[in-house]
């Protein structure tokens, strides 16, 4: 007698992993098989806006309705049937800073970038006060670019901000957190540890938000989102996104993310060469704090902690040079040698490096990087190393 199909085997037999990686310049979509190969992509452009000297900020509302755009058509370049997919994640843009209404859904105050410096003073004048403290639990110096002081920002100046949080009706989130509940069943208010890592606000020694923190930069606890491992249930995918309630299995921050795709192991160094070139090196079960390293937190359960540090400005000068028709070389062995001084001051000398992002479409960027660094340096299979995460973090999860 034939053996009736389980009531998971349709999820056991899926063939897809949908994944929606939201950076500050342009939102993408990608469709990965079991192999990691991209099926299908679609990608739209975001845009932002510079009301002030410093002050770099977005709409809220394009990010939601743009990913909404790209998923389906994504799903729809891939020629498979919704509920052949194992599940959904998000990765994206880190920082970014958003506070709406829970009951209308709408936002406050337009989402605050990463890479805004309204706060500067402010901050510089806490970290004098308070830096070690907060370094001690988060990793990270009170700086504008992390959310903890946009937060603070919005709740001062945008003027319905104050007098929802005191009904009880505002919410803040990172990009992941507001697309969560935009697209989820039920409306979502949740965020994953690597996100939550990156406010200013968070624990990373406890993985709780802090009480101290809260009351430093005078954010009530009511506006956070839960905060839960990055492989892990988040809800579930409203079945009018792309035509299938899908579960959400993974939410991870972009550079975490990209970490994820290059493995879980202490020691891994994984190098992404985009807007900026972010080297990130997993350090363990461990928290250490190293100088001129921030301390973050990673996908993985068992080696919760990396090191991180940031070259500003490749994308921008390596787009200058294309748009001039200029050679890259140049160009690159700067880089190469830029990045080379933070792996130098890594606290493990690196078996090799893998290496994502768009720069490394360039031919000789491996080559210069080789060379200056006397490292193995293995390209990901796709360049979207941050997207690549994602869909390892799903089908582990399945």
């Amino acid at each position: 007698m034939r053996k009736k199909p389980s009531k998971n085997s349709s999820r056991v037999s899926a063939k897809g992993a949908l994944v929606l990686d939201v950076g500050t310049t342009g939102v993408k979509a990608f469709v990965f098989n079991r192999k990691f190969e991209v099926l299908a992509k679609s990608y739209v452009r975001l845009s932002k806006k510079f009301t002030r000297t410093g002050w770099v900020e977005q709409n809220p509302r394009e990010l939601a309705a743009s990913s909404l755009r790209v998923l389906r058509e994504a799903v729809r370049r891939s020629k498979l049937p919704p509920r052949a997919f194992m599940g959904f994640g998000i990765t994206n843009q880190r920082e970014t800073t958003i506070l709406w209404d829970t009951r209308t859904g709408q936002p406050v105050y337009p989402a605050i970038v990463w890479e805004d410096a309204r706060t500067k003073k402010y901050c510089e004048a806490l970290q004098k006060k308070h830096g070690a403290a907060v370094r001690a639990k988060t990793g990270l110096p009170i700086d504008s670019y992390f959310s903890a002081s946009k937060i603070h920002w919005i709740l001062a100046n945008a003027p319905r901000a104050s007098k929802l949080a005191r009904a009880g009706r505002l919410a803040f989130g990172t990009v992941d957190a507001w697309l969560l509940w935009n697209l989820t069943e039920g409306h979502v208010h949740r965020t994953d540890h690597t996100n939550a890592s990156r406010t200013l606000l968070f624990d990373i020694k406890t993985f709780t938000w802090d009480e101290e923190l809260l009351k430093m930069f005078c954010v009530p606890r009511e506006l956070l989102p839960q905060a839960q491992p990055s492989a892990s249930l988040f809800g579930v995918l409203r079945k009018n996104v792309v035509g299938a309630p899908l579960p959400v299995l993974a939410v991870c921050g972009d550079q975490q993310s990209a970490l994820a795709a290059a493995g879980h192991a202490a020691g891994t160094t994984k190098v992404t060469y985009g807007t900026g070139a972010f080297i990130m090196q997993i350090t363990g079960a461990q928290f250490r704090i190293q100088k001129p390293f921030f301390t973050t937190l990673t996908a993985s359960r068992k080696n919760p902690y990396a090191l991180e540090a940031k070259v500003p400005g490749c994308g921008a000068e390596v787009d200058a040079l294309l748009r001039a028709k200029k050679p890259l070389e140049g160009a690159l062995r700067n880089i190469a040698r830029r990045v080379d001084n933070y792996l130098k001051k890594l606290p493990k000398k690196p078996a090799r490096l893998i290496v994502d992002g768009g720069i490394t479409q360039a031919p000789y960027l491996l080559a210069a990087q080789t060379a200056v660094s006397k490292l193995p340096v293995k390209k990901q299979k796709i360049f979207d190393g941050t997207a690549l995460g994602i869909a390892k973090l799903i089908f582990r999860k399945s």
